[in-house]
């Protein structure tokens, strides 16, 4: 009765709401790592990227992997404002590349840092936030399972960003 294993409205007991916040968070988790059910993560997809390779990109108006990072980055931070309880207007972000090597590094380091800041987040919202509204169009699920999907997108574009990096490095 109490629980919600169907429609929309219904509240969730408080050991689903524990097995739903747990599963999401190692859903994020894992689709932020090595890997999730389907594909790799984003940590995965950055494992060894040089200075060089992050800055590169393969065309006019296609973003680097440091401003995907970067980007990646934004949308967490906005999120993570968002589970605070505030909220801001924000513009498609993609924040321009650092220069060094040193400052790769921080911008990875800093992502992941935003991750786990994100997971503590969750494991701390309240009993029933996830039925709740996170801002005018999404619930709190709606909003978390969405930033799951860009990294995964993102996952996607860094991976191919690479590859074709690589390719055409051989070529050369």
């Amino acid at each position: 009765m109490g629980t919600r294993s169907g429609p929309p409205g219904r509240r969730l007991n408080g050991s689903a709401d524990a097995l739903a916040r747990r599963d999401l968070a190692r859903f994020r988790d894992d689709t932020f790592g090595e890997r999730n059910w389907g594909h790799k993560g984003l940590r995965a997809a950055l494992r060894g990227v040089s200075l060089e390779e992050a800055l590169w990109t393969p065309g006019r108006g296609v973003h680097s992997v440091w401003e995907q990072i970067n980007h990646v980055a934004h949308w967490k931070r906005y999120v993570l404002e968002r589970l605070h309880g505030r909220s801001r207007q924000t513009n498609q972000a993609w924040p321009a590349a650092g220069r060094t090597a040193g400052d790769l590094r921080r911008a990875i380091v800093a992502l992941d840092r935003l991750h786990r800041a994100l997971q503590h987040a969750i494991l701390r919202l309240s009993p029933g936030a996830f039925e709740a509204g996170a801002g005018p169009r999404y619930s709190t699920t709606q909003l978390l399972l969405g930033e799951a999907a860009h990294d995964a997108y993102h996952t996607g574009q860094i991976f191919l960003t690479r590859r074709l990096y690589r390719q055409r490095r051989r070529a050369v």
